[in-house]
């Protein structure tokens, strides 16, 4: 596991995750360079500002020069003389988002999953309690624009019930305070947890799995089954149709069962004929446009797709489409008893 450091979170809210010159990261990383050096990537692109190294504060413009790779320039100032960079130097690193989400997971305790691949907030995995509750954590890495507080609303405005992981607390405005109460969102200052840490290795505070005011109701709710984490896809996951209105779920090292309410009418396109159908042909077709069932029964397909995602909380849907068909990512099977 890579080491996780709170410098590093320190250097991003400095320089910003669109980018930024080796030169950069190693000058606000110091002595931790080497430890955090496996959360950035290069870009492929050459930087276009780098920090004076006397006065860290100034940026200062890159241009390609013909008797060394760059010079830095300070262009508000025409008598300030050049400094020389190597390429190397200029380089453009910035946040490798997967390598990131992988360390602060078994640190501040949920469950990895690579759930998107763009924007300033993205979902990095969930957080499951004892009693089945799944919570989304999302991971907020500021670009260093002027626009990143506007975008962070943004995202923020279309969350609910769900932690999400700051690089400090710095953006714990009273503006997203009141998005924090009102979505039901729980906030982490990832610096100062970890610095928590660093201060005292053996202490762990735990993510909260489940706002409070979501417990009330979170009885009548459905509850995942599976836990996920550790890398866990859809493809590892088999489901068997068996007998009084039960089904079956495995992973590795796992095992669990749902039961369906024993109220409802156990028609062809109830979820477990649709899972005995998938078990028997390994896919499923939608009516056409035109039928008239079309919308009840697309609809409970939609329904059964959306209850196994509750059940198992995995990045990504656990059907593929191809060519109109729906062709399920995990094994279905019928128990021996109901095999004709």
């Amino acid at each position: 596991m890579i080491p996780m450091k709170t410098s590093f979170w320190k250097a991003l809210e400095a320089l910003g995750a669109s980018g930024s010159a080796l030169f950069n990261w190693k000058h606000h990383l110091g002595g931790d360079w080497d430890v955090c050096a496996p959360l950035l990537k290069a870009t492929g692109r050459m930087a276009f500002c780098v920090i004076d190294p006397k006065q860290p504060k100034r940026k200062l413009s890159v241009v390609v020069d013909g008797e060394v790779d760059f010079v830095a320039l300070d262009e508000d100032d025409p008598g300030f003389p050049p400094i020389p960079f190597l390429a190397r130097d200029i380089a453009e690193f910035s946040p490798e988002w997967t390598s990131i989400a992988r360390a602060l997971a078994p640190l501040l305790g949920f469950d990895y999953g690579a759930w998107e691949t763009e924007g300033q907030m993205r979902r990095i995995g969930s957080l499951q309690d004892k009693f089945g509750h799944v919570r989304p954590v999302f991971l907020f890495l500021p670009s260093g624009y002027l626009g990143d507080y506007a975008g962070l609303i943004r995202s923020l405005a279309l969350q609910s019930d769900s932690t999400v992981l700051f690089p400090s607390g710095r953006w714990f405005t009273a503006e997203i305070e009141a998005l924090r109460n009102h979505n039901r969102l729980e906030f982490v200052d990832v610096a100062e947890r970890l610095t928590r840490i660093e201060a005292d290795p053996a202490s762990r505070v735990t993510l909260p799995a489940a706002a409070g005011n979501r417990q009330a109701n979170a009885g009548s709710a459905v509850r995942a089954v599976i836990h996920a984490g550790n890398g866990l896809a859809w493809n590892q996951v088999s489901i068997e149709v068996s007998a009084n209105r039960t089904i079956l779920l495995k992973a590795p090292d796992q095992e669990g069962k749902y039961v369906f309410s024993p109220n409802s009418q156990l028609q062809p396109d109830h979820a477990i004929g649709m899972l005995m159908r998938l078990a028997v042909d390994g896919q499923w077709r939608n009516p056409s446009l035109a039928a008239p069932d079309y919308y009840r029964v697309s609809k409970a397909f939609l329904r059964l797709r959306q209850l196994l995602q509750r059940l198992v909380p995995l990045p990504g849907d656990p059907f593929k489409k191809l060519r109109g068909v729906f062709v399920p990512s995990f094994q279905v099977s019928l128990h021996r008893d109901l095999r004709a």
